[in-house]
């Protein structure tokens, strides 16, 4: 196998792992095949960009979501998720403003669904804007009843990527720019994706950081080496093509950069062996129960206060 077909097969199992995960959670959605994701713009140079705030409302307590405007229809409610690329729309939003697109598959936990990519003449909330975005189309409702409310937009690293933010939970506010907290980890900016490292015991759990979740969730096959006890707690979560069903373990021992983040519990999901990637599974927010969260994308820090 050549060099580049190499790249390419493990471009393609590493998106079918996202979506697997992504998939998964409470609240997730899916990312889409490599080329049709954009890479993370990150700001590595360029004039300071004027803090601006903007309010919030948080679900499930970390869960983020801002008031903005899809196209012509203003007042749309947009879900902040660092771990979707790209962004996504409701059917709804989509058949209103009379988008057609190509049709595409969504790569589900457990089955793919028909979906299709349209561009979007722009997206804007405080002071970010994208015009010409292209972006998945995909059926939210089973996110509207679980979080009781209507989500039109998922907003993912295609647009939040390379903007400095942060987030302020005790004040439901969000400033765009970085600011300094007392726990710092590294920000690991992959070509299309963000990730940190948590230390367990022996082990480097290398996860998917999400906003777009609430929880931690770890795959079977990659809790080799990890300290943990199993949990008899059993759930589910919802996608977009139904419920997935998971264990339950817990983590004894965590830490994010120099903080003791730990126990934490995790759901457990199994994956198929085409799906093995250096990713373990992906970390909500929950885990560092944060008062504030800043990204700084030009520093590849993520910074926290409890």
């Amino acid at each position: 196998m050549s060099s580049l077909s190499r790249r390419v097969d493990h471009a393609a199992r590493i998106f079918r792992l996202l979506a697997e995960l992504i998939l998964f959670a409470a609240v997730v959605l899916s990312l889409q095949p490599l080329s049709s994701a954009g890479d993370i713009p990150l700001r590595t140079s360029g004039l300071p960009r004027p803090v601006t705030e903007i309010p919030f409302k948080a679900y499930q307590t970390y869960l983020i979501v801002v008031d903005g405007r899809i196209g012509t229809r203003e007042h749309q409610n947009l879900l902040l998720d660092t771990g979707s690329n790209p962004s996504m729309i409701d059917r709804s939003v989509s058949a209103d403003l009379g988008l057609k697109g190509i049709s595409r598959d969504l790569s589900a936990f457990n089955k793919s669904v028909a979906s299709e990519s349209v561009v979007l003449s722009d997206l804007e909330f405080g002071p970010l804007q994208r015009r010409n975005l292209q972006v998945m189309v995909a059926d939210f409702s089973a996110i509207d009843r679980e979080l009781d409310t209507r989500i039109d937009a998922v907003v993912g690293l295609d647009v939040l990527g390379g903007t400095n933010f942060t987030v302020d939970y005790q004040k439901s506010r969000i400033s765009f720019g970085a600011t300094r907290q007392p726990h710092t980890a590294p920000l690991i900016a992959e070509r299309q994706y963000l990730a940190v490292n948590l230390k367990n015991g022996g082990r480097q759990l290398h996860l998917l950081l999400d906003t777009g979740t609430p929880q931690l969730v770890l795959f079977e096959s990659h809790l080799g080496g990890a300290d943990f006890v199993w949990s008899n707690a059993v759930g589910s979560g919802h996608n977009i093509s139904g419920n997935v069903h998971f264990a339950t373990v817990v983590l004894t021992e965590a830490k994010l950069g120099g903080q003791n983040v730990g126990p934490q519990r995790a759901s457990v999901v199994s994956s198929r062996k085409e799906l093995q990637s250096d990713l373990d599974g992906l970390m909500g927010l929950s885990c560092l129960r944060p008062k504030r969260i800043s990204f700084d994308f030009e520093h590849q820090t993520l910074g926290w206060s409890e």
